[in-house]
């Protein structure tokens, strides 16, 4: 059998030393790249473009669509003025996400979103956002931008029961925190499935359709060093692309 063919949403970066000080870059992080690897897939980069009509074209052929994790979400794009605390946008980013998504639900290509892939996957399909969970949240919320290395996990979530991730994470799991922001209200058609224990939303599900799933935390940072929950969630996302290939 083939190994899947899943397409890895690229950022755009501003180089910012000479000679090429200014110049976009097209990047990812590698832990998307090695981790995919580990679970038996060939990655494969998607450059933001801005055309939105060869989306399709681009995508043609995936087996999944990863999107990764990148600078906060444009909050015009869910209704929202900006908070203080509202860090650095690119439109024409979040613009591309959801370009991808739909064209994905389209041709119904699985998708799972990573940290600000969940937060736009939900904003794409009509959800919400808390633009920073210390001053909208509420409560006394954890520290969600930890200080310690990615492959380190420092909090719980709890997942829930009957769900995909449930099939492949323990209902207590370990998972790691790069995040400001999170999911307000899901959009219609998702519904979350984890939390983290101070009740910040960690998974989003749609019920129906496309399959689309979004995780809050990374997992890509802990099975690039060989976490075997994290990497097993990455198997179990590729064996839900290979389905009917």
């Amino acid at each position: 059998m083939s190994k899947p063919k899943i397409g890895i949403v690229a950022n755009r970066l501003v180089s910012d030393g000479n000679p090429l000080s200014g110049m976009y870059r097209a990047s990812i992080n590698n832990a998307y790249v090695d981790s995919l690897e580990k679970a038996g897939c060939i990655p494969v980069m998607l450059p933001v473009i801005d055309e939105p009509e060869d989306v399709a074209d681009q995508i043609e052929g995936l087996s999944g669509i990863v999107l990764s994790g990148g600078y906060d979400v444009d909050p015009l794009l869910y209704g929202e003025q900006p908070t203080p605390m509202q860090g650095l946008t690119l439109t024409e980013v979040d613009n591309y996400n959801i370009w991808v998504i739909h064209e994905a639900d389209k041709k119904g290509i699985p998708v799972l979103g990573i940290c600000k892939g969940i937060q736009i996957l939900n904003v794409a399909f009509g959800g919400t956002l808390y633009q920073d969970i210390e001053k909208q949240f509420g409560g006394d919320c954890f520290r969600h931008m930890q200080s310690a290395p990615g492959y380190n996990p420092t909090h719980f979530v709890t997942v829930e029961e009957g769900s995909f991730l449930s099939e492949l994470l323990p209902e207590r799991a370990k998972t790691n925190s790069f995040h400001h922001q999170c999911v307000k209200e899901p959009a219609p058609g998702f519904k979350i499935t984890a939390k983290s224990d101070d009740g910040v939303p960690e998974c989003i599900e749609r019920q129906e359709g496309t399959f689309m799933m979004g995780v809050q935390w990374h997992p890509e940072m802990m099975a690039t060093f060989d976490n075997k929950e994290m990497l097993g969630l990455f198997k179990g996302f590729a064996k839900l692309c290979m389905k009917d290939k």
